[in-house]
């Protein structure tokens, strides 16, 4: 697979600073917010969803060039962690939202009280106090409709995840900015052909609209292929998901559409095995009707290696998100669950 063009720019590095560094970083969410580019994400002492762990954030305004990080959100307790579910802009409003899991060690799926909360700012310095939202646990900011709809997919969390109830967890609000009203879709996991909800762990929902107007989401899941799943009635249903042949790595995607009404899927692509984790590649495939992907291309795939050892980290390019802006796709990543970059692609690369 040939490697697309692209620029690379670091948007935080990982210290060990008079040892009490942050050297876990993971969770990137991108946003444009009045001619900036602005990037979230869970940062962390050493080990994934541990005690303390808060969320940063940077800007630019060239996309190259980072602020140094300022902190976002930190967890109540001592034995609380945050985790980044990305921004949002409505009404020249940035909504950051993030996810707050308690007790550890209280697995981030099993805790009934944790949930999204979301902090408003008019000019990206100063915040609103934070408002929780819904409970649940989510790692992505919602997408908004042609409609004006937002929709979002996270997780359940409680003692019915365990028992086999519930998985992914799909809602939709008509509130512009996402502060309220969120209402929960129907879908029906259980029914996924050939293994019902046993197939999913972290479903990790990303939806997209098609350029017919179906919506579509994509669900991790720990077959080696991603499942799929539609709505045709504006997010508040959804069908059985359902397996396709696009390989991935049991990890975040991330998905979206470009000017030209083209679909992307990012992801680390893996090689269709069952529980396949290891995350060495970042490619990016596209689509003209949002159905079959006929182009791809690597966006990293050079060796990487861990500077800092931690519980649950891994080496690799994981959990992109991307957004289009000045005339070029900005995906945005985590690199060995240590440092935070960004690529640069112009659109003129993706035909």
């Amino acid at each position: 697979m040939k490697t697309i063009p692209g620029e690379h720019f670091e948007i935080y590095h990982a210290t060990d600073e008079t040892g009490y560094g942050y050297r876990f970083s993971h969770h990137a969410g991108l946003c444009v917010f009045q001619e900036q580019l602005y990037c979230s994400w869970s940062s962390g002492q050493l080990h994934e969803d541990r005690p303390a762990q808060r969320i940063a954030y940077a800007r630019s305004a060239d996309g190259k060039t980072w602020s140094p990080p300022q902190v976002l959100a930190v967890p109540p307790g001592k034995m609380d962690r945050c985790i980044g579910a990305g921004f949002h802009v409505a009404n020249d409003t940035l909504v950051a939202g993030y996810t707050t899991t308690l007790d550890y060690p209280t697995n981030n799926m099993l805790g009934e009280e944790n949930a999204l909360f979301a902090r408003t700012s008019r000019d990206g310095v100063i915040w609103t106090e934070q408002v929780k939202l819904v409970s649940g646990f989510y790692i992505d900011s919602p997408l908004r409709l042609p409609s004006g709809r937002l929709v979002r997919g996270g997780e359940f969390v409680g003692a019915r995840r365990p028992a086999n109830e519930v998985r992914m967890r799909m809602l939709y609000t008509d509130d512009p900015l996402g502060m309220t009203g969120w209402k929960d879709a129907t879908i029906s996991p259980a029914e996924s052909k050939p293994r019902g909800m046993t197939v999913f762990d972290y479903s990790e929902p990303c939806p997209f609209v098609r350029p017919d107007g179906v919506i579509v989401s994509a669900f991790r899941n720990i077959s080696g292929y991603l499942y799929a799943s539609t709505s045709r009635d504006n997010g508040v249903s959804w069908s059985v998901p359902q397996i396709t042949n696009f390989p991935d790595a049991q990890a975040r995607h991330a998905t979206g559409t470009l000017p030209d009404g083209t679909t992307f899927i990012i992801n680390n692509p893996g090689d269709g095995k069952e529980g396949y984790r290891p995350r060495p590649h970042l490619t990016i495939a596209l689509s003209r009707d949002g159905i079959t992907f006929d182009r791809a291309w690597m966006i990293h795939g050079e060796p990487t290696a861990m500077r800092f050892k931690g519980k649950d980290k891994a080496n690799g390019w994981q959990y992109p998100n991307a957004r289009v802006w000045n005339d070029a796709l900005y995906v945005a990543y985590s690199v060995n669950k240590e440092d935070i970059m960004v690529t640069r692609i112009a659109l003129k690369d993706l035909k």
